[in-house]
């Protein structure tokens, strides 16, 4: 798997919906009966989607049980400053664009006042279709050992549960990250040329009217590197333009 420690992502949501001071399902099912319970019962149709999960418990008499577990999912606002807290988070972003589920996904998340798991048991709301439904019914608590495992198997779960499923996610984040990038490239093309020389060597504005007054003078015989002007470079006593000059007069067969 990739992203957090194996079991960490569902050792998390397992001690959140089940803490004693959550409300909800922490008033009585603990995390050893949640694991209890799916260890000895069948999980069949595990579906996460955008605020609601889906599965089916299966019982001896060839029937079986429904179970649904939903979570608001993150509107517009909410999504916009998540992708945005990724996207500044070089080492976040990396991870994934490349594919992988961030490790440090949720501290990225809560310095935006965000987290993709449920603060609390309360925030969750849950239904079985058995007749005896209680918030400490085994087959609910199957089902969310099963998505505990599901996550640790597929992180990109959480981020579908809360409304985003993982190619999404990875667009918009890229262009968050685009939108931020676009006017810092804009504004390092307004930096004087000495500015610029640490970056990289190219032909900006000065040097294309350079290049444009050689070629006046000298018609179809400009010289490049004059035209471009000094580099500011200096390799062992010798200017870039002095080391490139054979280079340049072959390829152009002089």
């Amino acid at each position: 798997m990739s992203g957090a420690e194996a079991g960490a992502w569902s050792d998390r949501f397992l001690e959140r919906v089940t803490s004693p001071g959550g409300g909800g399902f922490g008033a009585g099912l603990t995390a050893s009966a949640v694991r209890e319970a799916a260890a000895a019962l069948r999980v069949d149709g595990l579906d996460v989607g955008p605020g609601v999960v889906r599965a089916r418990v299966p019982d001896s008499a060839g029937g079986g049980y429904e179970v649904w577990i939903e979570l608001p999912v993150f509107d517009r606002v909410r999504w916009t400053r998540a992708e945005q807290a990724i996207a500044a988070d070089q080492e976040a972003r990396e991870q994934l664009l490349d594919g992988e589920f961030p490790e440090r996904l949720d501290a990225v998340l809560a310095r935006a006042g965000l987290s993709l798991l449920p603060a609390r048991a309360r925030d969750l709301a849950a239904e079985c279709s058995c007749p005896e439904w209680s918030p400490t019914c085994r087959h609910l608590a199957a089902v969310l050992g099963a998505l505990a495992a599901a996550f640790d198997a597929d992180p990109f779960l959480l981020p579908a549960w809360r409304g985003r499923d993982r190619g999404r996610l990875q667009r918009h984040v890229r262009e968050a990250h685009a939108a931020t990038a676009e006017p810092a490239a804009e504004a390092a093309a307004d930096r004087p040329l000495a500015d610029c020389l640490a970056d990289f060597w190219q032909e900006g504005s000065r040097h294309r009217t350079l290049r444009a007054a050689a070629e006046a003078e000298q018609p179809g015989g400009a010289d490049p590197l004059a035209a471009l002007g000094p580099s500011g470079i200096v390799i062992r006593g010798r200017s870039l333009e002095s080391l490139l000059a054979p280079a340049y007069r072959a390829l152009r067969g002089d």
